[in-house]
Formats: structure tokens, C-alpha cells, sequence
């Protein structure tokens, strides 16, 4: 496939808050992964498919403010907000990138994990949601026995989902797939599951698994 022209209308969005416990507490986004940080390659597989690209971080938020090159403050980190429970996990983060998505109609929403990401992904994204009226679309692939695997953490939402989600929030959710089965949505089809996969445990960091 062709390359994707940048979309203008939507804004990216990297989680990054988390506190990495499955890789030890170490800040997950930060660590090295085949000679550059972690969250490297997720700006690199966002940035020339959206218009803006901020980082939701909790923590070494000047660190992560390098990694995106600043362009006239265009680019930027922002913490979870403070009226948010930060223990709601990545729906925190996801509510906060909602509440600054004020110049965009839609939220390209990404795990700092995720270093494989498809070059297509927003696109195609995009296209399914507008063309079946969602408010959401969300990657799924097939895994080794043929069953799909939702990737609900790398999901294109429209700004109107927000109160929706503001909603689940006040009443503890934490699941981002059962938050997003309450709205419109639909999953879109990707070939291939490497595109997706999550580097977060230090086995799959170092190529161990």
C-alpha cells in the first residue's frame, strides 16, 4: 500500500502514563528497545499519519518532551488530569487526551509499547468509522488459532465519546474494551498480529519472547 497522507483533523495520542508494572515500575516508554527508547518507535509510526502528536505522561515528562521535538508548543506532554483517578489505568490518560482534543474532530489513541504500529493504521481507521458512522474503530487481529484479538488501547475515538467516557469514569470503570462497547463502534480488520504486539515485560523488551 501506498503511503498515507497525513490527517489534519485527527490528533495522536500516546499513553504513556502507566506505572510498567509488568516490566518492573521502570517507566516502560523510556526503555531501550533495539537501540532506541521504547516510545521512539510509536512516534516515528504516528507522526506522519496525523496532523498533531502529544504524549500523556506521568512522570520524566522533560524526557518525554525530547523524544517529541517540540514545534512551537504544537507537540506536547501532558499528565493525567488531576481530577482524574490515575489508578483507572489508561482510560485516565484517554479522557485527558479527549479533553485536549479541542482543534480535531477525532483522537488517534496509541499504547507506548507498541513499536510495530502499520503505516496504514490511521487511514483505515478513519475510513471505517466514517463510513459506519462510529464514534470508535479499533484494530483486531487474528491470533494463532484463529480467534480475534482486540487492541483496545490503539483506538481512533471521536471527541463526542467524551462524555460517555467522563460518565464511566465517575462510576469506576477501568476496562477500556467495556467503555468502548457502550458506544457506536466498530473493529477493523489488520493482517498482521506483530503489528501490534506490546513490548511490555523486560522477556519481550529484550527479544527474550
Amino acid at each position: 500500500m501506498a503511503d498515507q497522507m497525513p490527517r489534519p483533523d485527527v490528533i495522536g495520542w500516546i499513553l504513556a502514563g502507566g506505572e510498567g508494572r509488568r516490566m518492573g515500575g521502570v517507566n516502560k516508554g523510556l526503555q531501550t528497545y533495539q537501540g532506541q527508547p521504547l516510545v521512539w518507535w510509536t512516534i516515528q509510526a504516528l507522526t506522519p499519519q496525523i496532523g498533531t502528536l502529544h504524549i500523556n505522561a506521568n512522570r520524566d515528562q522533560a524526557t518525554y518532551a525530547s523524544l517529541l521535538g517540540h514545534d512551537a508548543g504544537a507537540h506536547q506532554v501532558w499528565p493525567d488530569d488531576l481530577d482524574i483517578n490515575a489508578s483507572l489505568g489508561p482510560l485516565a490518560g484517554i479522557l485527558t487526551g479527549l479533553r485536549r482534543t479541542t482543534s480535531s474532530a477525532w483522537l488517534m489513541a496509541a499504547a507506548c509499547d507498541t513499536p510495530r504500529l502499520p503505516k496504514e493504521l490511521v487511514e483505515r481507521l478513519h475510513q471505517h468509522a466514517t463510513d459506519h458512522q462510529a464514534d470508535i474503530a479499533v484494530p483486531v487481529t487474528l491470533n494463532g488459532q484463529g480467534e480475534p484479538c482486540h487492541h483496545w488501547t490503539c483506538a481512533l475515538i471521536h471527541t463526542r465519546a467524551r462524555a460517555s467516557l467522563e460518565a464511566a469514569l465517575a462510576q469506576g470503570e477501568r476496562r477500556v474494551g467495556q467503555w468502548i462497547k457502550t458506544r457506536p463502534w466498530i473493529g477493523v480488520s489488520f493482517a498482521d498480529p506483530a503489528a501490534f504486539i506490546n513490548v511490555n515485560t523486560p522477556e519481550t523488551l529484550h527479544g527474550q519472547a
